[in-house]
């Protein structure tokens, strides 16, 4: 199994699915990519694997916006220091830094582009242990208007640097696809590893889910019965990630 035993700061190292429908957003996940949950908190869950964790899944609070949302948490080994930088470079703190039990603390933001994102200081250097297979988060995407807006953003908190053929690097390390687009909000969103994806997009399609993006030149991109999205690609081969 593919599994991550660190992150780099500034890396996508979390994921989690919040809902306003919990336990229908299992059975859409779990018939999908047989995703199996474990109770962390009555309100939040965590999505295995194989015995291996891949993301989260929580209840929306009252008086969120009816609908779910993916969110992609960026690793940071301070998050007050992080959080002062993103209002420096233009970004909204929509939620300053909170303990996460003993596990860590995280922030909620949003870029000068007007994407959502999270970030997390873990207390242990994984963030999501499995990766990079069928049914395992294989790749992020930001979707943005400019993305040279977010070069600037994401380069001044962490290096970021985007390639000629648009994806964000660190230190020669691919971490994300941006893609630009006006069409549609701003955000980050998932890639799932599918050994067909073609045949995985069809069995989502038939379980609720909206195809948003037939995937010609970029990955398909799936809106959930709830509206959250999330791109399907290729799972890549096996192989450690230590």
């Amino acid at each position: 199994m593919p599994r991550r035993t660190r992150y780099a700061i500034g890396a996508p190292c979390w994921a989690d699915c919040i809902t306003p429908d919990l336990n229908g957003s299992r059975d859409f996940y779990s018939a999908l990519f047989g995703w199996e949950f474990v109770t962390e908190s009555p309100d939040y869950q965590l999505a295995v694997l194989g015995g291996e964790i891949i993301g989260g899944f929580g209840a929306a609070p009252a008086g969120m916006p009816p609908g779910a949302v993916w969110n992609i948490y960026l690793a940071t080994k301070d998050a007050e220091h992080t959080c002062g930088q993103v209002g420096r470079q233009g970004g909204r703190v929509v939620m300053p830094p909170v303990p996460v039990g003993t596990n860590g603390r995280l922030f909620l933001a949003v870029d000068p582009s007007g994407a959502a994102v999270g970030f997390w200081e873990g207390s242990r250097a994984e963030g999501v242990v499995l990766a990079d297979e069928h049914g395992a988060i294989s790749g992020h995407e930001l979707r943005v208007p400019l993305a040279a807006r977010a070069e600037t953003f994401y380069g001044a908190l962490f290096g970021y640097r985007l390639t000629p053929d648009g994806e964000f690097e660190i230190d020669g390390a691919g971490q994300a696809r941006v893609v630009e687009s006006d069409q549609g909000r701003p955000q980050w969103l998932p890639h799932v590893g599918a050994l067909d994806p073609a045949d995985t997009v069809r069995q989502a399609v038939e379980l609720g889910a909206r195809l948003i993006r037939p995937g010609r030149e970029e990955p398909p991109v799936l809106r959930d019965p709830w509206g959250a999205e999330f791109g399907v690609v290729a799972a890549p081969a096996g192989g450690d990630r230590d």
